[in-house]
C-alpha cells in the first residue's frame, strides 16, 4: 500500500515540469532563429542574381543599341553582314567587352539573320525570305538577336530591324532610308 501511496505522490509530483517545458520551447526558438539566420544568409545571393540579371539585360540591350547603330550607318550594306550566316543562326555582327573597363564586367555578342526561319513571318510581318536566300535580304527587315552575358547569367533580346526605303517626291531630292525596330522580345 504504502508502494501505492508514492508512486501517486511521484505521478501528481510537478517538480521539473518547468524545466522540460522550458526546454521545448528553448527547442522552438532555436529553430526559427536558425531559419530566419539561413534566409538572412541566401538574401546577398539572391541580389547579387538579380543584379546580374540585370546587367545581363543591359548588356544585351547595348548589343542591340550597337547593332541598330551599325546598321543604320550602313543601310545599303547589310548582305556583307549576313555573308556566312544561315536562317537559323545567323552570322555574328559584333562580339564586345566594354574598352577601358576590367574583364567580368561582362560582354554581348550579337548575332545577324535574314528572315526565312520557319515563323519569322509572324515577328516581322511580311513573307519569309527564301530559304536559300540566307545571306541576301530583299525585303529590307533582318532578326538581330544581342546575348549579354555577366559570369554564368546571360539574357537575350531579338528585334527585327526594318529597312524603310524613303521615296522622293516631286520637287524633292532623295531622302535617306530609315532604319525603324519592332517586335522587341526578351527571351
Amino acid at each position: 500500500m504504502r508502494a501505492l501511496a508514492e508512486s501517486r505522490r511521484l505521478v501528481h509530483d510537478e517538480r521539473g515540469a518547468a524545466l522540460v517545458l522550458a526546454l521545448m520551447v528553448l527547442v522552438g526558438l532555436t529553430a526559427l532563429a536558425l531559419a530566419l539566420l539561413s534566409i538572412g544568409a541566401s538574401e546577398p545571393q539572391i541580389s547579387r542574381n538579380h543584379a546580374d540579371m540585370l546587367r545581363a539585360r543591359y548588356l544585351a540591350e547595348a548589343g542591340i543599341e550597337h547593332a541598330y547603330d551599325t546598321l543604320a550607318r550602313n543601310v545599303g550594306f547589310w548582305n556583307v553582314y549576313l555573308t556566312g550566316g544561315t536562317c537559323s543562326a545567323g552570322a555574328v555582327l559584333a562580339q564586345s567587352t566594354f574598352p577601358g573597363v576590367p574583364d567580368g564586367y561582362g560582354e554581348f555578342t550579337v548575332r545577324i539573320r535574314n528572315d526565312c526561319e520557319p515563323g519569322d513571318d509572324r515577328i516581322t510581318g511580311v513573307h519569309l525570305e527564301d530559304v536559300v536566300n540566307a545571306t541576301s535580304d530583299t525585303n529590307g527587315k533582318v532578326i538581330v538577336t544581342s546575348t549579354g552575358g555577366i559570369g554564368h547569367t546571360v539574357h537575350t533580346v531579338a528585334v527585327v530591324i526594318a529597312r524603310n526605303v524613303a521615296t522622293s517626291s516631286f520637287g524633292q531630292g532623295g531622302l535617306p532610308d530609315k532604319v525603324t525596330t519592332h517586335s522587341w522580345a526578351d527571351q
